[in-house]
């Protein structure tokens, strides 16, 4: 039961990181082709990763979700800029 929830959580976790990076809206940022094949990249790892999780059952742990929570908090605070992921301003 304890592990239902977790799988839960790190499902909704990846959907939201994958999801806020497809949303973001480029308007004041400059173009860059290695960040788009990353953001390209990380999309189809959040997704690819909620997918599997659903379908082919393994085991998720507690920390399997805490780790998901964090990935999705630094999407959050990053607003989706796979660029702001890798570089912050000093």
């Amino acid at each position: 039961m304890i592990e239902l929830l977790f799988q839960t959580i790190a499902v909704l976790a990846y959907l939201f990181c994958g999801v806020r990076i497809v949303c973001f809206s480029r308007e004041e940022t400059s173009f860059h082709r290695g960040y788009s094949w990353l953001a390209a990249l990380l999309i189809a790892s959040f997704l690819g990763q909620s997918v599997h999780i659903l379908f082919f059952k393994d085991p998720v742990t507690l920390w399997d979700a805490i780790f998901a929570i964090l990935l999705a908090l630094i999407v959050l605070r990053s607003r989706g800029n796979v660029a702001k992921l890798i570089w912050s301003p000093s």
